[in-house]
């Protein structure tokens, strides 16, 4: 992924779309919708692209956000949640299975329910890793826009539903997106943006998904986890951040037609259930197995959407670093099965 591509969307355009964003971020806060200021702008920019308006963002916006949440990540490390990382080995285990385990029932319902060919089929039940699938997608011509479809409504019903899960489950979503103690300083903020843009293109170097989120966010781990970067996000950078995200998820439905989505709405939905029941499943036998919070294992086993698990585990208060380490572990997972599964697809049906 190119770090920074200014011909995807103009001013102007980026402009507008925002202004959804922010309209459906007020609205949800004044209907005390969960998470208001990531699932607002995402059901109002879906809204308006499936109304045919043309919502777009320009990816230097897009990448602000990214390391604003990156660094958030990071601000979060506390001793408690490092002690998580230590039981990643076996949560990794699990997070595998449930992977391979949900794509593949997910990929015989596309195939046999919906009429998908193999190959369609298999980057369609992809629990994530959109714009791999889609690039495989379009390199051997399969129907991308019907893979988009699947992928998109997978995404805005996990941005739409695990806060609702977690919140069942007993969580509180704190009062504040940016933790208790005072603010990083604008030097400290300054150092942690240039260090982390500069780890990021390291890290696009070798095709890491996320580079910038990424990057900021091993960066900040180190500086907080060292003591030499103190404090917690600004409230003024943390909620803008998360209204890009959640105007970012919405663009996805960006030139979808009613009609194409009503073809594909039920695939997606069946995708979604498919693999966010698989993810349960998991997350509660692991959750058994090593004792950790049921809750915090929802959101890292959740079945797609890097950034915005990462982005929600923060404004949910639960363990965001040990969240980014298993949704990267199911990436992994995901560059090395869908390939392999692609190819032996070549010639034959499952």
């Amino acid at each position: 992924m190119r770090l920074c591509d200014m011909t995807r969307a103009s001013a102007f355009v980026t402009l507008k779309t925002l202004v959804i964003g922010v309209v459906g971020a007020v609205l949800a806060r004044l209907l005390h919708i969960p998470l208001p200021d990531l699932t607002g702008p995402a059901i109002a920019v879906s809204a308006a692209g499936l109304a045919g308006m043309h919502t777009a963002f320009n990816d230097i916006v897009r990448n602000v956000a990214f390391v604003i949440l990156g660094m958030s990540v990071g601000a979060g490390m506390t001793a408690e949640a490092t002690q998580m990382l230590v039981q990643l080995p076996l949560a990794f285990v699990a997070l595998a299975l449930s992977t391979v385990l949900g794509m593949g029932l997910c990929w015989w319902a596309m195939v046999r329910l919906f009429g998908f060919d193999v190959q369609s089929g298999l980057l369609a039940a992809s629990p994530g890793h959109l714009s791999f699938v889609l690039s495989i997608g379009t390199q051997y011509n399969l129907d991308v826009p019907k893979i988009t479809i699947v992928q998109s409504i997978r995404l805005l019903a996990l941005t739409l539903i695990t806060p609702l899960v977690a919140i069942a489950f007993g969580i509180t979503p704190p009062t504040s997106l940016t933790g208790d103690g005072p603010s990083m300083t604008l030097l400290t903020l300054g150092i942690l943006t240039v260090l982390g843009y500069g780890a990021s293109l390291g890290l696009a170097r070798i095709n890491t998904p996320a580079p910038l989120l990424i990057g900021a966010m091993l960066v900040s781990m180190i500086g907080h986890g060292t003591g030499l970067t103190p404090g917690q996000m600004p409230i003024w950078l943390a909620v803008p951040a998360f209204v890009v995200l959640g105007t970012l998820i919405g663009t996805r439905f960006g030139g979808v037609s009613l009609q194409d989505l009503r073809a594909a709405a039920l695939a997606g939905g069946v995708a979604t259930l498919i693999t966010s029941l698989t993810a349960f499943g998991f997350a509660i036998l692991t959750a058994l197995a090593v004792g950790m919070e049921i809750e915090t294992l929802l959101i890292a086993f959740a079945p797609g959407g890097l950034e915005t698990m990462i982005a929600m585990s923060i404004a949910l208060g639960l363990a965001p670093g040990f969240v980014a380490a298993c949704h990267l572990g199911r990436l992994l997972v995901l560059s090395v099965a869908v390939p392999v599964l692609f190819a032996k697809t070549q010639n034959r049906r499952p």
